[in-house]
């Protein structure tokens, strides 16, 4: 019936134009605003984003869908991200089954990459305190000779400068490690969860983590040398035990 109707009126409009330019013409049919049908080579603008069926020789050929409103177009997106995000939880959940056998997995493999962190967190300490005296002695010998109206030594101002720069890098370094450490606690904590409620284990919370036992000390920081103006160079992090078994 639909295809009747459509035929139908588009026999009476093209019955106007010449055969040729009947081939090559575009054909569109629409619905007005009083819900009549209308057809024609243009389309009105005010029906440009409404529902549309191209018309060839007398059959449709294809449906223009109506342009979504500002409205359609944020609900099919919030509708998109959520499928997707949908699909990367159970990607991610798979994964996460199959990387652990118990919780327990979980809390000694954080433990192990926290204990890397914390090496470095601690020999990031220990050069920021060797450099911070170093450059206070060289603070101090520039200050003295200011006081004593002696001329600006360019070494020892170059010296300064680079235990600054060292300071203020090393400060940078810490801030790093520091976040990464605090990350890494978070996540895994919601694999330790998230784990628990894909097999369906009671909620606990994961414990805490464990102080970092080096089987290898750590090698101290080489300290500040503010006579030959060397900023103090980074401790060797300790090697974390080995897990037995």
């Amino acid at each position: 019936m639909r295809f009747a109707v459509i035929a139908a009126m588009l026999a009476t409009a093209l019955a106007a134009l010449p055969a040729e330019a009947q081939k090559q013409k575009k054909i569109q049919c629409w619905t007005d605003k009083d819900g009549a049908r209308m057809c024609g080579d243009r389309v009105p603008p005010e029906y440009s984003g409404e529902k549309r069926d191209v018309i060839k020789q007398g059959r449709v050929v294809d449906t223009i869908d109506a342009s979504k409103t500002a409205d359609e177009r944020e609900a099919e997106k919030r509708r998109k991200e959520a499928e997707l995000a949908k699909q990367k939880q159970a990607e991610y959940d798979r994964a996460l089954l199959e990387m652990y056998r118990t919780q327990d997995d979980i809390t000694a493999t954080r433990d192990e990459r926290i204990s890397l962190v914390d090496s470095r967190v601690q020999a990031l300490e220990k050069n920021a305190s060797d450099t911070d005296k170093g450059l206070a002695g060289l603070r101090a010998r520039a200050e003295a000779a200011a006081a004593k109206n002696e001329p600006a030594d360019a070494a020892l101002a170059k010296r300064i400068k680079q235990f600054e720069k060292a300071q203020a890098e090393n400060t940078k370094a810490l801030e790093r490690n520091r976040k990464e450490r605090e990350a890494m606690q978070a996540k895994y904590e919601r694999d330790y969860m998230r784990y628990a409620e894909l097999r369906g284990l009671p909620a606990k919370e994961m414990p805490p983590p464990k102080s970092a036992t080096a089987a290898v000390p750590a090698e101290p920081a080489k300290p500040a040398d503010p006579k030959a103006g060397t900023p103090a160079q980074p401790a060797t992090p300790a090697t974390p035990a080995k897990k037995a078994g």
